[in-house]
């Protein structure tokens, strides 16, 4: 689990540079592995990691152009990536690859741009 978690990290990080170049972007979320069924009975038989790292211009933000550029950076590194249709000032992408899943977020009332990642179910043992 500690290699999947750390490849989406580097992964969306990547891209984050990539979409906003000149800032670093900030790891806002990485709780490691938990077991989502546990939020129900506890016997969920597989675990996940989730990870969110933000970045953005605060002096020039663009929602539409960084989601572009976010679905165009991770296409280039091998995922399948959309734009989805703004929706009351919302932008987003949605990708995914081997399992693993990616969704950005921009908002025209926000200068941050959000990626939050999700690796694919490993069974528990």
């Amino acid at each position: 689990m500690t290699g999947e978690r750390e490849f989406l990290r580097s992964e969306l990080v990547a891209v984050a540079e990539a979409v906003v170049p000149g800032q670093r972007p900030v790891v806002t979320g990485d709780p490691g592995p938990v077991n989502p069924g546990v939020l129900f009975d506890g016997r969920g038989p597989a675990t996940v990691c989730r990870v969110t790292v933000q970045t953005g211009n605060p002096k020039a933000p663009d929602p539409a152009a960084e989601t572009e550029a976010a679905a165009a950076a991770l296409r280039a590194r091998g995922w399948n990536a959309a734009v989805v249709p703004p929706e009351s000032g919302h932008y987003r992408v949605t990708a995914e690859r081997d399992g693993y899943d990616v969704a950005v977020h921009a908002w025209t009332t926000d200068w941050r741009i959000t990626f939050t990642g999700e690796t694919p179910y490993t069974e528990d043992r």
